[in-house]
């Protein structure tokens, strides 16, 4: 009798187990015409390593340019999307990892958190460097704000 209660109540914690995992946040999978990716540039903003002049992003990775008009990137790298959400004013938003693939950083993973804007021509980010690190879901920034040294802004690019 011990025995097939024991039986009863681990099949019991089993099935529960089972039932909560299936609450478990699901990864994002990102779609093809994900508003995150295009071309974004800023040849008013401040040029270096942190801030290109010109970023094409897409299902790859990224690309950046130190001139907007170069066709040849002086970095490239992963991006991957962790989550997606739009807030209530109609901004999307997204928290990103990726590894720098070429260039002086390459190696280098970084985490981001992304906002583009309602009319989808707006990208602000502002990143955290995690060097060789393993990617960390809660080390992301909280917030955009512009006087994050890695604050960038850039304009989507007419195609």
């Amino acid at each position: 009798m011990k025995t097939r209660l024991m039986l009863f109540g681990a099949s019991i914690v089993l099935l529960a187990s089972i039932h909560v995992g299936g609450w478990a946040e699901e990864k994002y999978m990102p779609k093809e015409d994900e508003e995150l990716y295009g071309t974004w540039t800023n040849e008013q903003g401040v040029k270096d390593y942190y801030h290109p002049p010109k970023s094409v992003v897409n299902t790859d990775g990224y690309k950046n340019f130190v001139n907007v008009s170069d066709s040849v990137p002086f970095e490239e790298g992963t991006r991957q999307i962790d989550s997606k959400w739009i807030d209530s004013e109609g901004d999307i938003w997204y928290k990103t990892f990726g590894t720098v693939t070429t260039g002086v950083y390459k190696g280098y993973k970084y985490q981001a958190l992304v906002k583009i804007s309602k009319s989808r021509t707006v990208s602000e980010f502002v990143f955290r460097s995690i060097g060789f690190l393993e990617f960390d879901p809660n080390d992301y920034p909280t917030k955009i704000d512009p006087n994050d040294p890695t604050y960038t802004i850039q304009y989507r690019a007419k195609e």
